[in-house]
């Protein structure tokens, strides 16, 4: 039996050997379904353990209030929330009154454009105060972060709106003009690692202004999309998430419209978002393994038409139907492995690539590096079952008369 089966297998092979473009061009769709397949569920994977690293990166004791991103979405500014849920100045005082928490850091996005060497068109302008500095945990590249005795008039560049607004690499000491005001540039930030697809602002465009010069600018206390809480050393994340997730509820009529997630958490919105775009392509990527199916159906189609007269040959000198039927769907299986392969090494080399010339970090799933071949192999059998019935049921005597 074992003889048999290797017999198969060699007369599949010298069959797709004697047409290598047809067979290459014929197992491609199967190529690229699994290519596919793996590569964009290892990017949904890296993205998320991306976005997981980033949250974790404020440290185990600090908390992100925010607007419910799951209704409400994001907005223009890259911070989260939406215009009629932003939190509110009194929102910022009863988190700092929370016992356990032993500072509160507001972020307010502010339209309006920037001046200086350039003129950058509705940057990302955040309002905070000093103590943000001692939350992000960011080296600043020159200078320093403002503090209170700075006065209001200075400004903290993250690196790549610098690059945008003065034409040297030496920004420190130089004014910018918001709303008319001038700032000074007292420090530039290091670049900051930025997740795709988050949720978090991309601070490496965003202009920091001192909350209380803003609220003079404006005339008001500007509503804030996000504040930091720190927690004091005695007390726990989990339990202090809770507390401030209820003063806030409490205070806004029994309505929970804001989220408020501890060390580490992701929030719902990034999660569910990834999910969807990775099944939506694995989907279309499914697709393309069935046309690559039908692919092999069309060819094996063609191969049992361009071998009758063999085919009536080998029932002319005792070949069964089983033992045909076998032969064919040998064929359909070997186009099928061979095809499998090459899409998982070549998804190999794609997530190689990635890490080495983009900002993604994909990682493999190594459950989808085994699910997806074995689709393929199942699809392509399926469709090259019927040319193979086709040749297993053809009549010697008819099969050996065609020219």
């Amino acid at each position: 039996m074992s003889g048999l089966r290797k017999g198969y297998l060699h007369l599949a092979l010298e069959s797709l050997r004697a047409s290598r473009t047809r067979s290459f061009m014929t197992m491609l769709g199967i190529v690229i379904g699994v290519m596919s397949v793996v590569v964009i569920a290892a990017i949904g994977q890296g993205v998320k353990e991306q976005i997981g690293n980033q949250a974790a990166k404020y440290g185990k004791d600090v908390l992100l209030v925010r607007p419910n991103t799951s209704s409400n979405g994001l907005t223009g500014s890259g911070l989260p929330g939406g215009t009629s849920t932003l939190l509110s100045p009194p929102d910022l005082d009863r988190v700092r009154g929370v016992d356990g928490v032993s500072l509160a850091v507001p972020l307010s996005a502010v339209k309006g454009s920037v001046k200086a060497d350039y003129t950058v068109e509705d940057p990302l302008v955040i309002a905070t105060t000093p103590e943000l500095s001692s939350v992000l945990n960011q080296k600043i590249e020159y200078g320093g972060f403002f503090t209170a005795a700075d006065g209001g008039n200075v400004a903290v560049l993250g690196s790549d709106i610098a690059k945008k607004l003065f034409s040297d690499m030496a920004p420190l000491g130089q004014k910018i003009t918001f709303r008319g005001h001038q700032f000074m540039v007292s420090g530039v930030f290091k670049p900051f690692m930025a997740a795709p697809f988050s949720l978090e602002a991309n601070y490496n465009q965003a202009v920091f202004l001192p909350y209380s010069t803003v609220q003079n600018l404006l005339g008001s206390a500007p509503q804030i999309n996000q504040i930091f809480a720190k927690a004091k050393p005695n007390a726990k994340p989990t339990t202090l998430a809770q507390s401030i997730e209820r003063t806030l509820t409490e205070a806004h009529g029994g309505t929970s419209d804001m989220m408020v997630l501890p060390p580490g958490a992701r929030g719902v919105g990034s999660d569910h978002t990834l999910d969807l775009l990775t099944y939506m392509t694995i989907g279309m990527a499914t697709v393309a393994l069935i046309v690559g199916g039908v692919g092999i159906m069309n060819m094996m189609l063609v191969s049992v038409t361009e071998r009758i007269h063999e085919i009536g040959l080998r029932k002319a000198i005792g070949a069964t139907n089983k033992q045909i039927l076998r032969q064919f769907m040998t064929e359909a299986f070997a186009l099928c492995v061979v095809g499998s392969i090459i899409g998982l090494v070549g998804s190999f080399a794609v997530v190689a690539l990635l890490k080495l010339y983009t900002s993604l970090q994909p990682v493999i799933v190594w459950q989808v590096a085994v699910i997806a071949p074995l689709v393929a192999l199942t699809i392509g059998v399926f469709f090259g079952a019927i040319p193979a019935l086709k040749a297993a049921r053809m009549d010697p005597i008819e099969a050996l008369r065609h020219e």
